[in-house]
């Protein structure tokens, strides 16, 4: 059977496009399959993004909240004032 016998047995013919058919499916699959990964990949960037965001402005509002705070009272040690050593 030559390359002129397969173009014109049906039973090849149908096979081949059984195959090619099949072929088409698993290269959709894997494109599907790809599409999900990347938006779940995306979500995922996202939600670290906004995390990191979060993280960044609750430091930031600590640290704004820490500095600009005038010293209490309670925190201050009183020193009295020096005094001369007796006899000097």
């Amino acid at each position: 059977m030559g390359d002129k016998d397969s173009l014109h047995d049906p039973d090849a013919h149908d096979a081949h496009r059984v195959m090619e058919r099949r072929a088409l499916r698993n290269v959709r699959g894997l494109v599907d399959r790809l599409e999900v990964d990347d938006e779940a990949s995306e979500r995922t960037q996202r939600r670290l993004v906004a995390v990191l965001a979060v993280i960044v402005i609750a430091i930031g509002a600590f640290v704004l909240a820490t500095v600009g705070r005038a010293p209490d009272e309670a925190r201050t040690i009183p020193v009295p004032p020096a005094t001369k050593a007796p006899g000097r």
